[in-house]
């Protein structure tokens, strides 16, 4: 994971600025490793209901 781009995803997340989706989009990974990098950072992850469909595969396979 590029760091400097997670760091800034999650900022951009924890302000509402990004969705799960589009924070992990910015940061080069899935929703779902997104998502645990979130948690591992105290983050609290919702997900929204369109979301919830492709939160565990990589954006290039929608």
């Amino acid at each position: 994971m590029r760091t400097h781009a997670v760091e800034t995803a999650t900022a951009l997340y924890e302000a509402g600025e990004l969705t799960l989706e589009q924070a992990a989009n910015y940061a080069g990974v899935t929703a779902g490793r997104m998502a645990e990098s979130l948690r591992a950072r105290g983050v609290s992850v919702t997900v929204a209901r369109d979301e919830a469909t492709t939160a565990g595969r990589p954006l290039a396979a929608r």
